[in-house]
């Protein structure tokens, strides 16, 4: 949780909301559980002010490739 606090500070993203879901109930929504190993995927997901996701990538246990500018860049996309 404190990297999360650290990169919306760092990037003044105060209407975004990062989750670390300790208690795994988001994982069994979003099916980010992973198949053999007893913890999460790393996935990253942007869920709209609807509940609708808007975008949605499984990196298994990688870091999404430029994660900074194309979870920006999708935001971007669905900011009207």
């Amino acid at each position: 949780m404190e990297s999360h606090k650290k990169f919306v500070e760092k990037h003044s993203l105060k209407d975004i909301v990062f989750l670390s879901d300790e208690k795994k109930e988001v994982v069994e929504k979003y099916d980010t559980e992973h198949w053999l190993l007893p913890v999460s995927k790393r996935v990253y997901i942007i869920v709209d002010a609807s509940g609708k996701v808007i975008f949605r990538e499984d990196t298994g246990f990688s870091l999404l490739e430029n994660q900074t500018a194309t979870l920006i860049g999708e935001i971007d996309k669905h900011i009207r």
